[in-house]
């Protein structure tokens, strides 16, 4: 793992190298995932608020509704599905790129779903909505596996849980701040089209910041000193039956995760309580 660390060390030909360098540049990471949590569940929740004009200029009935809102979830079981895979293949800098990228469009063409239903899709804003809907949800889907590739590449071994956990805080944060986030853009814009249209762009805004300072690898980013480099690849502390990327000697199949039996049952409690969350919410 040390392949390209000569680049980026100090030496006597590169005076000021060093000032690059800032201490702990992975809470920097870890805080910019934080924030695009954030804005994904924003994202994902803004449409709730915009309901009662987009039911009226429509003529949508609460059945049809109530088909906008859930068509999300069958995109993002796609796109949650296949996350993880292209995270592991193509690296999280890559799923990170095109996730947002894709999702913050699909954002802002919400506030022209149901026009391009109408002059696309004979004339149904309904099928506009469940296209731009489904669509953003397999965009938004590889979000938390490609979290979980990001931390594994990041976080030193002592860190994995205090990094998972920063993770997931994105969740209730962003369910929090969706409320006031949405109808502040509605009540300052005084059109719901424009919150969608901002909410993409924000998106948008991240990303060109994330693409900056965020590499696979802390090996490969040149803010990241000799030092942090060593202390997250250190195996101190690490569990007998745990692994590292600095350990690990072979790729672990996609089927084993079946051979698991706290996995197998962790993964239907959790179906079962995300089965009635959004059964409730829509």
């Amino acid at each position: 793992m040390s392949h390209g660390r000569a680049e980026l060390s100090p030496s006597p030909s590169q005076p000021g190298r060093q000032a690059r360098f800032k201490p702990n540049y992975r809470y920097t990471v870890f805080a910019m995932v934080v924030l695009i949590t954030v804005i994904n569940y924003v994202d994902r929740g803004a449409i709730s608020y915009a309901a009662n004009p987009i039911i009226s200029e429509f003529g949508l009935n609460k059945v049809q509704w109530g088909e906008v809102l859930g068509y999300f979830g069958y995109g993002y079981m796609v796109g949650a599905l296949f996350g993880g895979a292209l995270a592991d293949r193509k690296g999280p800098r890559w799923v990170w790129g095109w996730a947002v990228l894709l999702w913050s469009v699909f954002e802002i063409g919400m506030a022209f779903a149901g026009n391009i239903g109408i002059a696309i899709f004979g004339g149904s804003a309904l099928v506009g909505f469940a296209v731009f809907r489904i669509l953003f949800g397999v965009a938004e889907g590889p979000t938390f596996s490609t979290i979980n590739r990001t931390m594994a590449n990041w976080a030193t071994v002592r860190e994995r849980g205090f990094a998972a956990s920063l993770g997931l805080l994105g969740t209730p944060l962003g369910a929090l701040l969706a409320a006031p986030i949405a109808v502040f853009l509605l009540t300052v814009t005084g059109q719901w089209r424009w919150m969608f249209v901002i909410l993409g762009l924000l998106g948008l805004v991240w990303l060109i910041f994330w693409r900056r300072i965020f590499t696979n690898l802390p090996e490969d980013n040149a803010k990241v000193s000799p030092d942090e480099l060593g202390v997250i690849r250190s195996t101190d502390g690490m569990l007998a039956d745990e692994r590292s990327l600095s350990t690990e000697e072979e790729k672990v199949p996609w089927w084993s995760f079946f051979q698991s039996r706290t996995l197998v049952f962790n993964a239907i409690g959790y179906f079962a309580f995300q089965y009635v969350n959004f059964m409730i919410l829509t």
